[in-house]
């Protein structure tokens, strides 16, 4: 291939690719006109043939001359030593948000995230408190933020939607044992 001084491509190098591509080109149309698959008159047929054999020589002309441009691409992938799963795909935390979508979406579920919330007060009013829910309510009543005790001590009876700002208190409330 031979450029100019202006970047021009010199037709030299399209010369050697517009024989092999009309030879093809006219062998190719010349078994699909004899066969029966090419519909139109003898003349038509050549025409159809003969861009078909154009196109085909600019194509693989156009491929030769910029391929020396073309860069190969790495891809890097992580070892497998070194990945691992995220939180996400924890069992756990996957009911846990499903459960919490369904209460305040759904009304026709029951209520899971009660007995969650009520555990994990329970839990961090005895970590924290040396306070056992079940057995020292009184006690727990007065270190609890009144939002939450008014949630742990009604438990849902049926299946409405939840209040999302009722949620949101009683969660910020665990948060601040």
């Amino acid at each position: 291939m031979t450029t100019s001084r202006t970047g021009a491509l010199a037709p030299a190098s399209l010369g050697r690719h517009l024989l092999p591509g009309l030879v093809v080109a006219v062998v190719l149309g010349g078994v699909l006109f004899y066969i029966g698959s090419m519909p139109y008159p003898l003349l038509l047929a050549v025409v159809v043939i003969a861009l078909a054999g154009v196109v085909g020589a600019l194509m693989a002309w156009s491929m030769t001359t910029t391929a020396r441009d073309v860069e190969q691409a790495y891809w890097v992938s992580t070892p497998r030593q070194e990945a691992e799963p995220p939180d996400a795909m924890d069992y756990r935390l996957l009911r846990l948000r499903r459960d919490l979508r369904d209460a305040l979406e759904r009304d026709d579920r029951g209520d899971e995230i009660y007995p969650v919330i009520r555990e994990l007060a329970a839990e961090r009013l005895l970590a924290h408190h040396d306070i056992d829910l079940e057995t020292e309510p009184e006690r727990a009543r007065a270190v609890l933020d009144p939002h939450l005790w008014t949630y742990l001590t009604r438990p849902p009876t049926d299946t409405r939607r939840r209040s999302k700002s009722a949620l949101h208190t009683a969660i910020e409330g665990i948060e601040t044992l």
